[in-house]
């Protein structure tokens, strides 16, 4: 059931007469009533981050035209507006996002799922991103019909309802759109270009995004399914009863307390509402109670506690983070102790250490992400960030840390980085300088002794033990006493190797670098090695291996001039000009 389904106003209690008991039996009719009194429960405006465009949108009349109908079949709407916030508009973020929606795992066979459109199954979303550039905005729905599982063909549905849009709206639209199968509800997401076909940027009503567009897709799940049955009403609303979100019924007592100053009566005939849906409203004040959330101040008596939406909304949002990351733990086999999981909403005080488990978009709408962290400490970390981009490129099972740093505007962001390039169990017998090494010479590292942590106490076990076999730790007693200059030894070890095979496939020398030497020459490649990740700079004659920069990769191939500094970071220069900032 939608928290929109219903919004109904309480009228004052009376008598109807001899006879009343006889009228609205049906809980069809019960509903029915509580609309036509309280007004259409389609009227409501969409909650989430939509705010509305002006009256001159399109889609005004419709919106009014269209009602929600109690027996239509149900359909959520989600709807966000991106707006373009410079003159001209990067596509790269636009395509980023397309590209994320297409991901593996989305579909019915788990493959990579194709774009589509009015024209085809395959539309390119570059071609889509690359159009919307100019535009001041652009259009992102969410369409999840309840019973999406039962229609024959979502992309059909989805192109009957941009047809339907299109006639109410009274314009051509650009769009393009995925079906997604991964969670418990299937649902499609829609892009639409910001500009009308008259060149003019297409402004949509606030009314009609909040209920004409979801009015016109439940009437074409109903075409195709049918009416829901008074049955099925009432298992919605039983299932509803129960639930640790934002409901319909939340929505109706929320109602019946503002009319009543603060008082929720569901007495019989206490207020315009009748027996079967009472039930249901009874029910849902006493689960609410429960959650400590109301109180009851005597029998089918009420009252409930301020900001009871917005902590039911946080509620519902917990648990779905909790099945997140309850399904990413499960995936990879690993322990799924809910004790174990921390769910942060602001970035942490405290460093974040671990191994990736996942990465993914937390608001499919904003295109805000999350990162679950297998921690250290032996917590499991939900982490979010403002943006996918800002959860690095580090493959799920490698090891990273959280970043954080503040803003010019004061505000504190994070992002995701990754430490070592290994993955943890072969960090153990790598040649090079790895993050198991640096966690040996370290005072103050403790693990936990569960989850992740009792795998890192494991892998320093067996890399000592490796160390001593390459004659780089001896044995004293009950410990072990470490090579001198450690970290040094392995990585010019394992970057002497590299530059070796280097030096074989191009015939070039390398060159050795020391702290103030200037480097320059042509960047032409990125090495990864356990110790890290070097650039490869080539100036004719010879070749340099130097630490390496993601700003570099923008610049592969072009010529750069640099000043190595103390710690191993290179000044860089874009030829003999500019700074590169790195």
């Amino acid at each position: 059931m939608s928290e929109d389904e219903f919004r109904v106003r309480p009228g004052k209690g009376k008598d109807r007469g001899r006879g009343s008991s006889k009228k609205a039996r049906t809980l069809v009719a019960q509903i029915k009533m509580v609309q036509k009194r309280g007004g259409t429960a389609g009227s409501a405006r969409s909650g989430g981050p939509f705010r509305g465009t002006s009256k001159s949108g399109r889609g005004r009349g419709a919106a009014y035209r269209l009602g929600s109908q109690t027996l239509n079949r149900r359909v959520t709407v989600k709807a966000r507006i991106i707006q373009h916030r410079t003159l001209k508009y990067s596509a790269a973020p636009l395509a980023r996002h397309l590209a994320y929606l297409k991901r593996d795992g989305v579909t019915l066979d788990g493959k990579e799922a194709e774009l589509f459109d009015a024209n085809g199954d395959q539309a390119s979303g570059e071609v889509f991103a690359a159009k919307c550039a100019d535009d001041r905005h652009h259009f992102r729905f969410i369409v999840s019909p309840e019973d999406c599982a039962e229609l024959s063909d979502v992309r059909a549905f989805t192109r009957d309802l941009v047809s339907s849009m299109k006639h109410d709206l009274g314009t051509r639209l650009e769009w393009v759109a995925v079906d997604h199968w991964n969670t418990d509800n299937p649902h499609v997401h829609l892009l639409v270009r910001g500009k009308a076909e008259d060149g003019r940027d297409l402004v949509i009503d606030t009314d009609y995004i909040g209920s004409g567009m979801r009015a016109r897709a439940a009437e074409l799940v109903t075409a195709e399914l049918g009416h829901r049955s008074e049955r099925d009403i009432d298992l919605s609303l039983k299932r509803e009863v129960e639930a640790e979100r934002w409901t319909s019924l939340d929505r109706r007592l929320q109602s019946i307390a503002d009319s009543n100053a603060g008082l929720i009566d569901i007495r019989s005939n206490a207020h315009d509402s009748h027996s079967s849906f009472d039930k249901h409203l009874a029910g849902r004040a006493m689960k609410l109670e429960r959650l400590g959330l109301a109180e009851r101040i005597g029998p089918g008596c009420w009252t409930i506690k301020p900001g009871l939406e917005s902590t039911l909304r946080d509620l519902g949002m917990r648990g779905d983070i909790i099945k997140t990351m309850h399904r990413a733990m499960t995936t990879g086999g690993r322990e799924t102790d809910p004790d174990r999981f921390a769910m942060h909403i602001n970035t942490p005080a405290d460093p974040v250490i671990g191994r990736l488990v996942e990465r993914g978009l937390h608001d499919e709408l904003t295109g805000q992400a999350y990162a679950i962290v297998d921690g250290a400490d032996g917590r499991v970390h939900h982490l979010k960030f403002g943006d996918l981009e800002w959860t690095g490129d580090a493959a799920p099972g490698a090891i990273v840390e959280l970043r954080s740093w503040e803003g010019d505007d004061g505000k504190v962001r994070a992002s995701l980085g990754c430490r070592p390039v290994l993955p943890l169990e072969r960090q153990v017998t790598a040649n090079g300088a790895t993050w198991i090494d640096r966690h040996l010479l370290s005072s103050d590292a403790t693990n936990a002794s569960r989850g992740f942590g009792a795998e890192i106490e494991q892998a320093r076990i067996d890399r000592t033990a490796f160390l001593e076999k390459e004659g780089l730790a001896r044995r004293q007693g009950n410990r072990f006493i470490l090579a001198r200059n450690l970290l040094d030894t392995l990585r010019e070890r394992e970057l002497t190797a590299a530059a070796d095979a280097i030096s074989a496939r191009t015939g070039l020398p390398r060159h050795a670098t020391q702290e103030g030497d200037t480097v320059s020459g042509t960047y032409r490649e990125r090495v990864t090695l356990p110790s890290g990740r070097f650039a490869m700079i080539d100036d004719g004659m010879g070749f340099a291996l130097v630490p390496w920069r993601p700003a570099l990769d923008k610049h592969l191939g072009e010529y750069l001039i640099g000043v190595t500094k103390s710690g191993g970071g290179i000044d860089w220069s874009l030829g003999r000009s500019r700074g590169l900032g790195i």
